[in-house]
């Protein structure tokens, strides 16, 4: 045999070789079971999507999660307005002069039936006193009564329908940092009396008690206004000059959904409720324009009736969200 030919039987007992070996490689490679991939294949987990969570069932389970379906709902139809707080020095100096013109009057009238009894008794009162005395008399009691329309006038029928004794008090919680006298508007709104209006500063909110139309229109805004008290930790909010939002509750009602309080969390200043879009896939969503009512938080926009919405362990799905760790494996 010929150099050559040693050499080419050389190469050719190389290449069956390598083909032998490409062969049984690719041999075990296609023999790997569905369940082998699967277990090298990573757990789907938190941290992959943001917003976005997956659990199994068991990780379900162990994470305490438990869902709702939402249902169609209504609620008042909402008027976003103004709150600002009211100065009740005029207030205050027109309660002191209705006092002293009341004490006044009071006093005259006492000295005119004086004078009336002595000149009847024929002693040491002329007429002409009498007839001074009387005219007095009826000058304090107009002074009395100018000071008490002045409430009205000044301020608008609501304050003042309560008496002095009522405005005094009011006036003393106000001193004390307890109550605050406010005026709403509510622009497009056809607010009135008894209406139902919520005051809100950043995360703190309060109802009013409306007393009645404010005095005049609101030269910008061309509202009438409502005149209302504030009382507890929001009166100090609704400090003099201070300009709050407002929103009136109309007699109308508007559709949505309302989302259980149980799925709700508060993450950068903002509320947000995980909606399950897949079976064991929840996307967290935020509420907007929510308000709360009675029986949780009323949404018009984001949520459907028919969705399933994580509750239960709402909390546990952000902290492995936003914290980055896979969740627990399944047994």
């Amino acid at each position: 045999m010929s150099r050559f030919t040693a050499a080419g039987w050389a190469a050719a007992g190389a290449c069956a070789a390598a083909l032998a070996i490409f062969g049984v490689s690719a041999l075990r490679t296609a023999s790997s079971s569905p369940a082998e991939e699967e277990m090298k294949a990573p757990v789907s987990g938190a941290g992959f999507i943001d917003g976005e969570v997956r659990l199994g069932a068991q990780q379900q389970a162990r994470a305490g999660l438990r869902v709702a379906v939402l249902a169609a709902g209504g609620a008042p139809q909402i008027k976003q307005g103004f709150a600002r707080g009211l100065d009740v020095s005029p207030l205050a100096a027109i309660n002191a002069e209705i006092s002293t013109a009341h004490a006044a009057a009071v006093a005259s009238r006492a000295e005119a039936g004086r004078l009336v009894a002595l000149a009847a008794q024929d002693q040491s009162a002329s007429a002409r006193a009498v007839e001074a005395a009387r005219a007095q008399a009826a000058a304090d009691s107009a002074r009395a009564d100018l000071a008490e329309r002045r409430v009205g006038l000044e301020f608008g029928a609501g304050l003042a329908r309560l008496d002095l004794a009522a405005r005094q008090r009011l006036l003393g919680e106000i001193a004390a940092g307890r109550a605050a006298l406010v005026r709403i508007d509510v622009p497009g709104a056809a607010s009135k009396d008894g209406s139902r209006i919520i005051i809100a500063d950043g995360g703190l909110t309060a109802p009013v008690s409306v007393l009645g139309p404010a005095a005049s229109a609101d030269a910008r805004l061309q509202s009438a206004g409502l005149l209302a008290i504030v009382r507890g930790p929001m009166a100090r909010s609704a400090s003099a000059g201070r300009v709050l939002a407002a929103s009136l509750e109309q007699s109308s009602t508007e559709t949505g959904v309302i989302l259980p309080r149980e799925s709700l969390v508060r993450w950068r200043n903002a509320i947000w409720a995980y909606r399950r879009t897949a079976p064991g896939v929840f996307v967290r969503r935020e509420l907007v324009d929510a308000r709360p009512v009675e029986s949780g938080w009323f949404v018009t926009s984001g949520f459907s009736a028919g969705d399933v919405v994580a509750v239960g362990g709402a909390g546990t799905l952000l902290a492995i969200e936003r914290g980055g760790e896979q969740a627990g494996e399944e047994d």
